[in-house]
């Protein structure tokens, strides 16, 4: 008998313990409304308050179905608010939630926040507000989201996850990120990893009014990592990465700027700069262990467009390694640059102005038994244009272990060289005005110097 007592004490005790809720709301003001439903284990708090002369309406929702944490605070004091807040939280299992909301003079304040799998982790935190609206989507396990806005007006962040132990951030500070009210279509913040243990963070500053900040991150594949860093206005930056262990930088201020970077493969890096006005960079790399660097710090209105297709590193179908670095310190430069094969470099510098680059190298796997310092690349070529106005280089590799120099300082200078075979040398130099120079080489270890004075 004592033992059948025992048992049932102990069922009782393990049942209780798996279906313990607790639930605390503290609401002051009026207009306010909180719902809570909970299922299994579950804590939730909700604080709501309001400043009683302006009556603003919040309300709070939050469902939880198994070990699950939330709290929501909303503060919506101060100013005058036109429309409620609203936040908003549903989790499926063992997630943890944090939601904070202050507005103050706000039309449409929301904070949203799902997640559907196991051990994901959510925080959310606004300030101010003006049209803010931030949601996070989680649908596996394992992923953890953050986004913080504050100085808030018109900005809009959205986080989806589908995979497995990935992470993102967004920050948010000043106005008209993500707005739908600028220079661009489809405005918006976003991050969307569909892939395993992947990194993306956004961090941008919108100045100004009449105009939106955005910024797109995808990432496919497994160990993929992106950040984007914007402040100014009009600012714009696209990534899309499919592949594994891929990396993309970009860094951004002034306005007008925009970029795009565009992985598919693995073992890509992608860094851009850009400053002042006008910038635009658009980088495609399709391979294995491809590099790409463009600085645009300085000057106004230059575009710089890099192509590199590589392949897969074990059977070397396409290529791989190919290095691009460009700088432009001028005003409208434009360069090209298109790398296929394997072990290409490409170094460029443009200082001038209405400069135009364009650049083609398709290496070979060809040999490396040359003792020139750039045998370490297949096909490698160091383009610059100094100052003037309205030069322009053209260059086109075809082999391997070619290598190219062109120096153009002065205005509206044309040079030309093209290369097709292996171990070629060739260098020209334009030092003054109108010049035009053009080397071509065909064979196997040819050399060519041209200098214009």
């Amino acid at each position: 008998m004592k033992k059948i007592i025992f048992l049932f004490a102990l069922v009782l005790a393990v049942s209780m313990a798996m279906a313990q809720n607790t639930s605390t709301t503290t609401q002051t003001g009026n207009d306010q409304e909180a719902s809570v439903t909970q299922t299994g284990n579950n804590l939730s708090t909700v604080t709501q308050t309001s400043d009683l002369a302006t009556g603003g309406k919040q309300t709070a929702t939050v469902i939880q179905d198994g070990t699950n944490t939330s709290v929501i605070t909303q503060n919506n004091s101060g100013g005058t608010q036109t429309v409620p807040n609203d936040a908003y939280i549903e989790q499926s299992g063992s997630n943890s939630a944090t939601q904070t909301s202050t507005s103050h003079g706000n039309q449409d304040h929301n904070v949203w926040g799902l997640q559907d799998g196991t051990g994901n982790v959510l925080t959310q935190t606004t300030s101010g507000g003006y049209t803010l609206n931030l949601k996070i989507w989680q649908y596996n396990s394992n992923n953890t989201a953050t986004q913080t806005a504050t100085g808030a007006t018109h900005n809009t962040a959205t986080i989806i996850q589908d995979g497995i132990s990935n992470t993102a951030t967004q920050t948010l500070a000043g106005s008209n990120n993500g707005y739908y009210g600028g220079i661009y279509a489809n405005e918006r913040i976003l991050i969307d990893q569909l892939g395993n243990r992947n990194t993306a963070t956004q961090d941008f500053t919108g100045s100004g009014s009449s105009h939106g900040n955005s910024a797109d991150i995808q990432q496919i594949g497994e160990d993929n990592s992106a950040s984007q860093t914007g402040s100014g206005r009009n600012i714009y930056a696209d990534f899309v990465q499919d592949g594994n262990n891929n990396l993309a930088t970009s860094i951004q201020t002034g306005e007008a700027q925009q970029v795009f970077v565009d992985q598919l493969g693995d073992m890509n890096i992608a860094t851009v700069w850009q400053d002042h006005e006008g910038h635009l960079v658009d980088i495609n790399q399709n391979g294995y262990g491809d590099k790409a660097f463009v600085n645009q710090k300085y000057g106004l209105n230059n575009t710089a467009t890099i192509n590199q297709s590589g392949g897969d590193a074990g059977t070397l179908k396409n290529g791989y390694n190919n290095f691009a670095t460009i700088f432009q310190s001028g005003n409208g430069n434009d360069l090209t640059g298109t790398q296929s094969g394997y072990n290409n470099l490409l170094n460029t510098s443009q200082q001038g102005t209405n400069g135009e680059i364009n650049a083609t190298q398709v290496g070979d796997i060809g040999y490396s038994g040359n003792a020139n310092v750039w045998s370490i690349y297949n096909n490698a070529a160091v383009l610059t244009q100094k100052g003037g106005d309205g030069s322009v280089m053209t260059l086109s590799q075809d082999g391997a272990d070619n290598y190219a120099e062109s120096m153009q300082d002065g205005s509206l200078n044309i040079g030309s060289i093209t290369q097709t075979g292996d171990s070629n040398f060739g260098s020209l130099t334009s030092v003054g005005n109108s010049h035009s120079g053009t080397i071509t080489q065909t064979g196997n270890m040819n050399q060519a110097l041209v200098t214009q004075n």
